[in-house]
């Protein structure tokens, strides 16, 4: 017995070979989705009309697997030195914020509450991010920082670059625009909310210029917006590039 329980809790503290997850933490992780997801998608009329009944259901199973869950964490805590041992571990545990939210996260499985309470699992999400010690995960920020350090110079530059063509698209078309649509691009700050979408490639169409000097700025902005976007990915494709040719080196180098 003691053995599985050893066993359990190395699943539970994703003590596996190489840092990789743990198939307890997979399941969960994966239970935790498809809970997401049925929850958001009987939200729709026509499918919880038809399949209602199935998807209560399931939803009830999902609840198992998560008592199950909760209860394999709850028997392994004394193990863990934050915890303690005996019944304290068990106690310590319960009142833990991790803990609490698997509670809220179970709740809405049995006391028959909407499907939109049920999306209160989206914050058992935050279970996943302690799989974030696996090794993967760690050299996967480590390229991120190191990115973000070795090119906060240039990173910079493309900000005030990206900051400069909103100031003066947005400027430029109050001053082609305002009289004409002084309810949309009235202002400065409306025109400015303009701005960040054409230059984001979003475009919602909330506001669109109808002079020809407004459509020539428009059209200008959306051009100098590609640039605003490739910029900033460029120069972090290539801090990427060098912290992974820097690591190789290193470990070479060993």
């Amino acid at each position: 017995m003691n053995e599985l329980r050893l066993r359990i809790y190395e699943q539970v503290i994703n003590n596996t070979p190489g840092g990789r997850t743990s198939l307890f933490n997979k399941i969960c992780g994966v239970t935790i989705f498809i809970s997401i997801f049925f929850a958001v998608i009987v939200t729709e009329n026509s499918i919880d009309y038809k399949f209602g009944d199935q998807i209560d259901l399931l939803d009830w199973i999902i609840g198992a697997l998560f008592c199950v869950e909760y209860c394999c964490r709850l028997w392994v805590a004394p193990l863990d030195k934050k915890y303690g041992k005996g019944w304290k571990g068990f106690l310590r545990y319960m009142v833990s914020p991790m803990a609490i939210i698997d509670v809220i996260a179970i709740i809405p499985s049995f006391i028959g509450v909407r499907a939109e309470l049920k999306i209160l699992r989206v914050i058992r999400l935050l279970r996943i991010l302690k799989i974030g010690r696996s090794e993967k995960f760690k050299q996967s920020i480590y390229h991120f920082n190191f990115a973000l350090r070795s090119k906060s110079q240039e990173l910079q530059i493309s900000t005030f670059y990206t900051v400069l063509l909103l100031l003066i698209s947005s400027t430029c078309m109050y001053l082609a625009e305002s009289s004409i649509q002084p309810e949309l691009l009235g202002s400065i700050p409306r025109c400015l909310w303009w701005s960040i979408t054409t230059v984001s490639a979003v475009g919602y169409g909330d506001s669109i210029p109808i002079t020809a000097v407004g459509k020539t700025i428009a059209s200008i902005t959306s051009l100098m917006g590609i640039a605003a976007i490739a910029i900033p990915t460029g120069i972090l494709a290539s801090g990427f590039s060098e912290s992974i040719g820097v690591k190789n080196k290193n470990e070479f180098n060993e």
